[in-house]
């Protein structure tokens, strides 16, 4: 049994009324709504507005706001949304803690080896990174913002914006030597968690803009 213009619409507001306005997941939910309730107008021979509120209501579970330790709980979404925004960030999440402690063990294993001319070019190398990476995660944040459209990667970006405020303080203090003038250990592993940040960024970003084209949003 098809619906009415005005049935449709109506599963549209609920959507609208739960933010299901990612477009990944949006036709997808709807389509799986306007099913339950037509075969259940077939089945049960009720009224549109009782079946409406039944297969709604059980709906709501899915759709009620929610947040993830993954992403922190100021964040928050349609309970969907998290779970696929989970399942796409979950290995990342658990990288970034190998991206600061490699480095970390690396250069207090080996800094008592490195001449004056290693650390002294090492020391320029990270200032070099440290730039072009701030300066790369800033187009990156200001061409996302410019795109209004929302899929569940444009909810894990908005997420991990706030990681461009570690590229900004290590501006602030370019500084990778310690007080023994040795590498800093400590900073160089901060430093490249913030670099495995920026690219996890650009990844999401990418994986937002297919999406966008996948879902024919212009």
């Amino acid at each position: 049994m098809e619906l009415t213009t005005e049935q449709l619409q109506k599963v549209e507001d609920y959507l609208n009324l739960k933010d299901i306005t990612y477009i990944d997941l949006r036709m997808e939910v709807f389509d799986h709504i306007i099913s339950d309730i037509e075969v259940k107008l077939v089945d049960e021979n009720v009224d549109f507005e009782t079946i409406f509120y039944l297969v709604t209501d059980i709906w709501d579970k899915h759709l009620k706001q929610s947040s993830s330790f993954y992403f922190g709980v100021a964040y928050t979404a349609p309970k969907i949304v998290i779970d696929k925004a989970k399942k796409y960030f979950k290995k990342w999440f658990f990288l970034i803690l190998p991206t600061y402690f490699i480095p970390y063990f690396i250069i207090v294993k080996t800094n008592t080896f490195f001449t004056e001319i290693i650390k002294n070019s090492i020391h320029l190398f990270f200032q070099i990174v440290t730039v072009l990476s701030f300066m790369f995660f800033l187009l990156l944040l200001f061409k996302k913002y410019k795109n209004e459209k929302k899929t569940t990667y444009s909810f894990i970006l908005k997420t991990q914006s706030l990681n461009a405020l570690v590229g900004f303080l290590f501006l602030i203090n370019l500084n990778f030597l310690d007080n023994d003038g040795f590498i800093d250990a400590s900073k160089s592993g901060i430093l490249m968690a913030f670099i495995f940040s920026t690219y996890s960024y650009f990844h999401f970003y990418k994986k937002h803009l297919e999406a966008i084209k996948k879902h024919k949003i212009s």
